[in-house]
This record gives structure tokens, C-alpha cells and sequence, in this order.
């Protein structure tokens, strides 16, 4: 093995290969574009035009992937590589040598990413105490989402402002603050030492519907835009759907006895189609008896807060 390589004889070092070379990176040069609206500081969301959409994080020193798509391809870069080529692991292992110690081709604000820590509540209460209720911002405004949506009483007191002025979603835990997302024009990400639940908006006696969306901009959208469904609170999952939020869902529509639909208002893509086939599967596992329908804007690949910022309201 020469100095610095990954290669002895046919053997392959591929331990190293995992961590030294830069998945989003390698990524990016086959066509996968980052999804600044999905994407986080601890996981990126990367499609490659219509054609794929995978999430990739770094829980420890190994990059690792899955595909939004596919349940069976997911793993390391090696697996990447493997699920898209006929390349042997040799082949496989030469290739990425190459790639080892190349400068990112990724703009700078978007070429790193935070591994994922350990929960730490008291951070995430101290922080969240520092923040503000948010009745105004110059971000939220430009998606569509006017002061007087974020002053309404469906979302009074769901959104924050952090010292740094960034948009603050929290996620509660026996309605204590256990995680904070935060985003404004150049930042997606949960505050480290965050845990994920779910974003929710306020919920009154006389609400029957439980309305579940991907990100909470979608749900305040969605709001916006049918404003005169006035008996559904809304929930938002926030990147990938785990199994704990499955459990909180279910919890949902068993407790609250009185809700007699649920509306999954997700994406119209195949990432909106895999969650709603999912929560279809988790609310049926359940004792509720109501209605489950899924309503997502008309055309393919939209958002509702690209219907809401294309044709206003």
C-alpha cells in the first residue's frame, strides 16, 4: 500500500474509503441537486431530476444513505455505488481512491454537515427560552406566509425567532421543547442536542380533522390556502418519517377519540407517496375509525407552498 492509499494488492481498505470520501460530493457529480427546502443540518435530501431522491447523513464517521424510493437500497457509499453500477467492489474501491482529499465542488455553506449528538434537553429548553414568538418575518413572507397567518390562533405561538433571527419550529415532548429546527434563507437544521417529534399547530375542543404535512410551511400553507377548513389542527414530520413519530401518531388519533378524519396533505412526488402510504399503514394499525384521505396540489413535483407562492391568495 503506498502512503496514504486504500489499495493492497486486490485488498481494499474500505473502512477509510466510508469516511474519507464525501458521499453528497461524490453525489453531486452524478446529477444529484441538493434540496434546500427538505435538507437539515444533520441530513441532506438530494435528487437527481425526478429520476431519484435519497437522504443522506453522517450518525458517525461513516457517511450513510437511503433512497426515498427504494427501501432496499440504502447503506454506505460502497452500497451507492453497488445499487447503481456493475462495478465490481474492486473496481469500486480503485474509483474512490481518486476521490479522497478532492475539494468539494458543493457550495461552501452546504458542503459540511454536523453529526448527529446526543439528546440534551436542558440545552434545548435554555435555548428555547431564549427565543421569541415570531409575529413577522422577511422569510416567511416571501414563501407566501403573511404576519397576520403567524398572528393567527391556529399558529399564535407555534413559531419563534431565535437571538440570531432565524425561524424556530419546536418540537415538544410532554409539552416540553425537546427539539428546535431552524430556518431562514441559508439555514435548515435541528439545533444540536435535539431530538425530533413532531411540529404542531394549535389544537381547539371543536377541531375533527388532524392534518399531516411534511414541513411545517407546507401545513401553515395548506392553511392558508383552504382557510375555510377551520376544524383541522395540523402536525408536520419534518424530513424523514421515523418510528417514534409513527407511535406519536398513532397516540394521536387514539387519544383524541373526537377526530373523525385525517388529511395527509403531502408533497405530490414519490417522496409524498411513500409517507402517505406509510401513515396510511401506521393509522390502520390503529383503533380509529374515520376517514384517511390524502390531498396533494395537482401538479407532479409541487409543494403546497409552491401553489401558495405561485398563485398567491
Amino acid at each position: 500500500m503506498r502512503a496514504g492509499g486504500f489499495i493492497m494488492g486486490n485488498k481494499v481498505d474500505f473502512s477509510k474509503i466510508k469516511e474519507e470520501v464525501h458521499l453528497p460530493q461524490y453525489a453531486y457529480t452524478l446529477g444529484y441537486e441538493l434540496d434546500k427546502k427538505k435538507s437539515t443540518g444533520t441530513s441532506w435530501v438530494m435528487s437527481q431530476k425526478g429520476k431519484d431522491k435519497i437522504v443522506i447523513s453522517r450518525p458517525g464517521d461513516v457517511w450513510i444513505y437511503f433512497s426515498v424510493y427504494d427501501d432496499s437500497d440504502n447503506g454506505t457509499i460502497i452500497d451507492f455505488i453497488k445499487n447503481r453500477t456493475d462495478k465490481s467492489l474492486y473496481e469500486i474501491g480503485k474509483e474512490l481512491e481518486r476521490w479522497v482529499g478532492i475539494p468539494s465542488l458543493i457550495p461552501k455553506r452546504f458542503s459540511s454537515i454536523t453529526k448527529r449528538g446526543i439528546h440534551d434537553p436542558n440545552r434545548i429548553q435554555r435555548l428555547f427560552k431564549a427565543c421569541m414568538p415570531l409575529g413577522s418575518h422577511p422569510y416567511l413572507r416571501k414563501r407566501g406566509i403573511k404576519d397576520v397567518d403567524l398572528q393567527s390562533e391556529r399558529f399564535k405561538g407555534r413559531v419563534f425567532r431565535d437571538r440570531f433571527g432565524n425561524v424556530v419550529f419546536p418540537h415538544l415532548k410532554k409539552g416540553e421543547a425537546c427539539g428546535l429546527e431552524l430556518i431562514d434563507e441559508n439555514t435548515h437544521l435541528f439545533i444540536k442536542g435535539s431530538v425530533k417529534t413532531l411540529w404542531r399547530s394549535n389544537r381547539f375542543l371543536s377541531d375533527d380533522t388532524l392534518a399531516i404535512a411534511e414541513t411545517p410551511i407546507d401545513a401553515m400553507s395548506y392553511q392558508i390556502m383552504h382557510h375555510e377548513l377551520n376544524s383541522a389542527f395540523y402536525a408536520a414530520t419534518c424530513g424523514g418519517f421515523s418510528l417514534k413519530q409513527a407511535e406519536i401518531i398513532q397516540r394521536l388519533v387514539t387519544e383524541l377519540s373526537w377526530i373523525q378524519r385525517v388529511l395527509l396533505i403531502v408533497d405530490n412526488d414519490e417522496g409524498g407517496d411513500r409517507l402517505a402510504k406509510r401513515l396510511k399503514q401506521v393509522i390502520s394499525a390503529t383503533s380509529f375509525t374515520g376517514t384517511v384521505e390524502r390531498h396533494s396540489p395537482l401538479k407532479r413535483g409541487s409543494d403546497w407552498n409552491d401553489v401558495l407562492t405561485q398563485y398567491g391568495i
